[in-house]
């Protein structure tokens, strides 16, 4: 097991917790129960979608894939999740306190989780904590409402762009969607045989992997870039 001095040191690296000292991190150890948890590579999912949402979780180390599948059932999202990293913080209070993705663990991780109701009672004291709490949440809703801007588009490979943009917000590295080309072609209102020759350009280019009812985009903040 890691030292103190070690571990706390680690504590304080990650998202919201950063500024706040080791010695107020070490005050809360008994009640916050900062205990880190090793998960090893698996298909079994740590978290589902539409799980209750009561803890502020954290990445520590490590890779999660997570999924995402669409209300309709029409579409479903893969990405990575990189540590260190706090899971769907935004989605612990409000109108719908549920999670947003499924997630398994890609690698060995570390993870850490804090009670929703522990956060009242010792997190949300510290000016520090809310601070960073502030912060992170005005970036995911500015984040997300920029993805939804209208714009205006004038063909059909800004606007499967554009889809993707929404889908993929605040992702990096690969990521993967899930969907059959005729309803890709409904969603951003194409032919499929016009959607079929865009993947297939792309695919062409190195920018994809096209595979049947799929396709898997090599680095998405990078492809988004390019495609501006």
């Amino acid at each position: 097991m890691q030292d103190l001095s070690t571990r706390y040191a680690l504590l304080t690296r990650l998202p919201l917790l950063q500024g706040i000292s080791s010695r107020e991190l070490l005050g809360w150890e008994e009640t916050l129960r900062l205990d880190i948890d090793e998960f090893p590579p698996s298909d079994l999912p740590l978290i589902r979608q539409g799980d209750n949402c009561s803890q502020l979780i954290y990445l520590v180390e490590g890779e999660l894939q997570r999924e995402h599948r669409s209300a309709d059932c029409i579409y479903t999202t893969r990405s990575l999740l990189k540590a260190p990293a706090v899971i769907e913080v935004d989605r612990l209070y409000g109108l719908t306190p549920t999670y947003e993705y499924t997630y398994r663990a890609r690698t060995d991780v570390k993870m850490l989780g804090i009670r929703k109701h522990l956060l009242g009672s010792h997190l949300m004291k510290s000016e520090v904590f809310r601070l960073n709490l502030l912060n992170t949440l005005s970036a995911c809703s500015q984040k997300r409402a920029a993805a939804l801007l209208p714009c205006q588009l004038d063909n059909a490979e800004e606007r499967l762009c554009h889809f993707i943009g929404t889908l993929f917000p605040d992702c990096e590295g690969e990521a993967e969607l899930i969907i059959h080309m005729t309803e890709l072609a409904r969603y951003i209102g194409e032919r499929r045989l016009t959607v079929s020759q865009l993947l297939n350009r792309w695919s062409e280019e190195g920018s994809i992997r096209l595979g049947r009812g799929h396709f898997t985009i090599y680095d998405i903040q990078t492809f988004l870039e390019i495609k501006k």
